[in-house]
């Protein structure tokens, strides 16, 4: 598995620091970003909460990916119904960013991304524990970080989804 490079990004620290301390993955990039975004800790760990292990538990879309794509929505996306081609440069634009994510970790699914880290899926609903051992053996801290990363760059981005004139 490739890994991001370690950066200063003061939004990549944060989130990272959250989900070593037990945010979820989608809660960490929220909170790691939560001044971009102009949210509270606590709103933004709210906002994250059902995020989490590829979607509420599902290993499907990574929690830090899916927090990812939210969080550009409220730095970047649209605040108005968008006509068709406005939506799909919006879409591009967007998955540009989870394409960044594939590039770098192979796919972005949850359930992809801990089995090639030789991590199953626990039987039930209950999510692991939380414990150095589970810290040692979790490549999410990276995907947090790249995700918080890619956001907090993205507050110099050019606009997506604009009306003409703004």
């Amino acid at each position: 598995m490739s890994s991001a490079a370690p950066t200063t990004c003061p939004e990549a620290e944060a989130a990272e620091a959250a989900f070593e301390v037990g945010a979820s993955c989608a809660q960490a990039v929220l909170t790691g970003c939560c001044r971009l975004l102009g949210l509270s800790e606590k709103q933004a760990m709210q906002l994250g909460s059902g995020f989490g292990a590829g979607l509420c538990g599902l290993r499907e879309t990574c929690g830090a990916v899916n927090a990812m794509v939210l969080a550009l929505g409220l730095i970047k996306g649209a605040d108005h119904p968008m006509e068709a081609k406005e939506k799909a440069a919006l879409y591009r634009h967007f998955r540009s960013h989870v394409e960044a994510f594939d590039n770098v970790f192979g796919t972005h699914v949850c359930q992809e991304l801990l089995k090639r880290a030789s991590i199953q899926k626990q039987a039930g609903d209950a999510p692991e524990a939380r414990s150095a051992a589970y810290y040692a053996k979790r490549p999410c801290a990276a995907f947090v970080r790249f995700c918080a990363e890619r956001v907090a760059a993205a507050e110099n981005e050019p606009a997506v989804g604009a009306p003409p004139g703004r």
